[in-house]
């Protein structure tokens, strides 16, 4: 099996720090009895799904095993996601690999390029898997997000979007409706500024790398382009798009988390009008502001240059190539029975993610939620507009680079013309190597 030098260089490193038989027999071991003996093909889920969120899925693969005698899903949380990651890297040199598993979207070409993966194209439309009328249903920003060499490799699962959260007797104070637009965020922080009020007009997280791509790519900029693997990070439409946040940071009109780690606690504590964060943190949200008595509700994000963009993040599934062929139909088909509309909207309800499915929004107990809770709508609002950053071999090793980028910035105060210019350049340079 091909392995590229990077990732066995990593996993090494990992399998040092881990004891492997954690993730041997008992673990990442699956029966090989196939449906044709009579007996149910038995499969190992690993996840890290936490709290709630664990609960959700647990009820989700418990529906999906008595649903049918063909499969039986064994979901086993591995703890966060770096752990799990850690493990599957650990595991995929090991051959201890489970049948399937919860993925970020850049972990999924690495996994692909060292044959660790099996292709999903062709096998997801089957007797026991999906429909070509449910496949046409996901939202195509969600499909793209685990797409390498034009093959599918995984499938959208825990989703989410960008979403503005507003507190609305701020609004009120300055007579403001919500923005809806970059040029009304900075309009609203003129006037804050001037009125000597200790509340920002914007929070941003510590790592707004989204936030910064979203304007950038609102304003005409390409980014990364995913199929013709080059990138303008450093061009005029990017550098424009940094310039305006770090303007609005230096005049006072915005601020990132800093100590607080994410600006959902000092949003819920009435420290800003606005906050841009994941649409899943309304469950982090909603206390504090409910403890500080904040009137607060969600709206998309701001357009730049007239563009309406919002980026998904979250994880995907994918099925491992050592499993064997009933597993992987196993694979499909419990893939298949989360994605139906009523799951994907009950996963919607009970965690805060998405819908992954355009019919999830008409099931009664989905429409009913929203009637009784109105911030959960925006993040609808923006799903037939948003759009997966491109995965790609390296994605890592940009990201962290973009994350220093960032940091020098707005730390050290770099040059920002000459910062972009530089990770163009490093970034061009994976793009090229991974070709």
């Amino acid at each position: 099996m091909k392995k590229s030098k990077k990732f066995l260089a990593g996993a090494v490193t990992l399998m040092s720090a881990f004891v492997l038989g954690a993730c041997g027999a008992g673990e990442g071991d699956t029966t090989e009895e196939s449906s044709s003996s009579g007996e149910a093909t038995e499969i190992a889920f690993w996840h890290a799904m936490n709290g709630p969120h664990q609960e959700t899925i647990t009820k989700l693969t418990n529906a999906f095993n008595e649903s049918q005698d063909q499969y039986v899903v064994e979901e086993q949380n591995q703890g966060d996601y770096n752990t799990l990651q850690q493990k599957i890297m650990a595991s995929g040199v090991s051959g201890d690999l489970p049948t399937m598993a919860q993925l970020t979207p850049g972990d999924v070409p690495d996994l692909a390029e060292n044959n660790l993966l099996v292709p999903l194209t062709d096998m997801l439309v089957s007797d026991s898997g999906f429909t070509q009328e449910a496949m046409d249903d996901i939202y195509e920003g969600f499909l793209s997000s685990s797409t390498y060499n034009e093959e599918l490799y995984a499938m959208p699962f825990s989703k989410s979007t960008r979403v503005m959260y507003f507190n609305q007797d701020i609004l009120d104070e300055y007579g403001v409706e919500v923005p809806t637009t970059w040029e009304e965020v900075e309009a609203l922080g003129e006037q804050m500024v001037a009125a000597g009020d200790d509340a920002v007009a914007l929070g941003l997280e510590n790592s707004y790398e989204m936030e910064y791509e979203t304007m950038a790519r609102q304003n005409d900029a390409e980014f990364i382009n995913g199929e013709t693997m080059t990138t303008d990070i450093g061009g005029e439409e990017s550098v424009e798009a940094l310039t305006f946040l770090m303007d609005l940071i230096d005049q006072g009109y915005a601020r990132t988390a800093g100590e607080d780690g994410f600006f959902s606690g000092p949003f819920g504590r009435g420290e800003s009008a606005l906050y841009i964060g994941s649409s899943a943190g309304l469950a982090h949200v909603a206390p504090v502001a409910e403890e500080n008595g904040i009137n607060w509700s969600t709206a998309e994000l701001p357009a730049y240059n007239d563009t309406q963009l919002t980026l998904f993040a979250g994880n995907d599934l994918g099925v491992f190539s050592s499993a064997t062929e009933e597993e992987q139909q196993a694979a499909v088909a419990f893939m298949a029975f989360l994605l139906e509309p009523e799951n994907t909207a009950t996963w919607a309800i009970e965690t805060g993610y998405v819908p992954i499915r355009r019919s999830a929004l008409e099931v009664e107990e989905y429409k009913t939620y929203l009637e009784e809770n109105p911030r959960a709508q925006a993040a609808n609002l923006e799903l037939e507009y948003g759009m997966s950053s491109p995965s790609f071999v390296g994605s890592g090793e940009y990201r962290n680079n973009l994350l220093e980028t960032l940091d020098s910035v707005l730390v050290n105060d770099a040059d920002i013309q000459e910062s972009l210019s530089q990770l163009e350049e490093s970034t061009q340079a994976i793009l090229d190597e991974n070709k």
